[in-house]
């Protein structure tokens, strides 16, 4: 948690934030912040920035537009969200300024002095410059579905890795890039197989069914306002009523522990095909 959905909105919001106060005078990290990124790209200029999200990372595009202007200045920076990971935009005079303060690990000042920052309680989310998304994650379910549906589609009876079981493959972000703990069970209920049967010995027709409601699962949960589960709410403050309605699955049926140590939510009548190690956790 964040998982693909989540990511998203937030990208969405920070994009929202951007065009309200758009320029960005400083960027600075908190005091107990170990992430060692230098931050210092802009100094001499303000800049402006452009959010777009794949899967679980976020990719801030910073633009320098005043300073020194004898060359365009473009940087990037990339970011994971950790376990906790959120956005929150507040005005220099808000009186909850301080207190949001000691958990924005990472923060952007703007012009008029007010604060879009990334707040994080568990301190797990990191950032990097780079040019490119991390390499070995698959396409994004949501956002490029046609490569995602050819990419797995080309390897799903012929790569080792897809000797998995189901619902252990389906965390693996080499090839469902996004795709989290309540994803998983949400997807793996509506697909209505054993989900702990290898992936490879999945019929065709389901392989496409599944491929299919990963893009449809975490369309329904962007849509809902994400999974405002345990510590992440949606920026804007949407209620999260209609997400818990349609959640069916994560949460509230039966679950073991996987072989990767998360906790796995699948329906009861699978029940006499858990695998014999998940039982000995």
């Amino acid at each position: 948690m964040p998982e693909l959905a989540e990511v998203k909105i937030m990208g969405d919001f920070v994009n929202h934030i951007v065009q309200q106060d758009p320029y960005i005078e400083r960027i600075e990290k908190s005091p107990v912040s170990k992430v060692k990124t230098d931050l210092n790209a802009f100094e001499g200029g303000v800049f402006t920035m452009y959010a777009k999200t794949r899967g679980k990372e976020m990719r801030l595009h910073m633009e320098l537009i005043g300073g020194d202007l004898n060359g365009a200045v473009t940087k990037n920076l990339f970011l994971s969200m950790g376990m906790s990971g959120n956005w929150v935009y507040l005005r220099k005079d808000s009186e909850h300024l301080q207190e949001v303060l000691k958990h924005a690990h990472l923060r952007f000042i703007t012009t008029r002095g007010n604060y879009l920052v990334l707040h994080d309680v568990r301190r797990f989310a990191k950032w990097k410059w780079g040019e490119d998304w991390t390499p070995g994650r698959g396409p994004c379910p949501l956002t490029e579905y046609n490569e995602f549906q050819e990419f797995l589609k080309t390897k799903w009876y012929t790569h080792k890795h897809f000797k998995s079981r189901i619902n252990e493959l389906l965390m693996d972000q080499r090839y469902f890039n996004g795709i989290g703990n309540y994803l998983r069970a949400e997807i793996l209920w509506r697909l209505d197989i054993n989900p702990f049967t290898p992936a490879n010995e999945i019929p065709s027709n389901k392989v496409d069914e599944l491929i299919s409601l990963c893009y449809s699962c975490t369309s329904d949960a962007y849509e809902l306002g994400g999974g405002q589960l345990k510590d992440w709410e949606n920026p804007n403050k949407t209620d999260a009523k209609s997400f818990k309605e349609w959640m069916k699955c994560y949460g509230i049926k039966s679950s073991v522990v996987d072989n990767s140590g998360r906790r796995f939510w699948y329906d009861p009548i699978w029940e006499e095909y858990v695998p014999k190690e998940y039982l000995e956790k």
